[in-house]
């Protein structure tokens, strides 16, 4: 019984454990093409949770497309949910698409 209680305690430090890097640190993919400058903007913006009293963990980010000076992405989030959300230098961050369920 003790074996089996420090087993799940274990892996549950692992799940959270990786949670914690994964919203500092989300993956983003389909990213050619796009300026390295709006990379780091987009990367920097999904960093961390969606809100305090809705603590979404960002998984991946998803570039959709690049059309002029600005950039679509769609960001993932762990247990549920994308958000669209577009990007320009000039402007900076806009919401395309509200918080949905996948």
């Amino acid at each position: 019984m003790k074996k089996r209680a420090v087993a799940a305690i274990i892996i549950a430090a692992v799940l959270i454990i990786g949670l914690c890097v994964l919203a500092s640190n989300p993956i983003v993919v389909r990213k050619d093409g796009i300026p390295t400058a709006c990379l780091e903007a987009i990367e920097s913006q999904s960093k961390g949770v969606y809100s305090s009293t809705l603590p979404l963990v960002p998984i991946y980010v998803a570039v959709d497309r690049l059309e002029g000076e600005t950039v679509y992405y769609t960001i993932h989030y762990f247990p549920f949910g994308t958000v669209g959300m577009s990007y320009t230098e000039a402007d900076g961050y806009n919401m395309e698409k509200p918080l949905t369920r996948l």
